[in-house]
């Protein structure tokens, strides 16, 4: 299995309140976003501050996107999106 870093960028997309943030698997680059609901559900995520939350709970979060990439759980456009019921 290949190993995934994530570089520490990461920002807020207000218009479909998700995070998004990268997965390098490999050279292979791939999308990453979490809800806005899952970061106020699991991760104590604020709709006025969800970029402190995403990175306050950062390892836990590339925890779990690394379980969906080995999973192989990806959206149609072959990204990855954490949802509340993948936490």
């Amino acid at each position: 299995m290949a190993i995934v870093r994530f570089p520490q960028a990461q920002l807020y997309d207000s218009a479909h309140e998700i995070v998004i943030f990268t997965a390098y698997v490999g050279e292979e680059n791939i999308s990453c976003s979490i809800s806005l609901e899952a970061l106020q559900d699991h991760f104590q995520g604020n709709i006025h501050k969800p970029l402190q939350a995403f990175i306050c709970n950062r390892p836990a979060i590339e925890r779990i996107t690394e379980l969906l990439i080995y999973q192989r759980r990806f959206e149609t456009d072959g990204s990855v999106l954490i949802r509340t019921a993948d936490c």
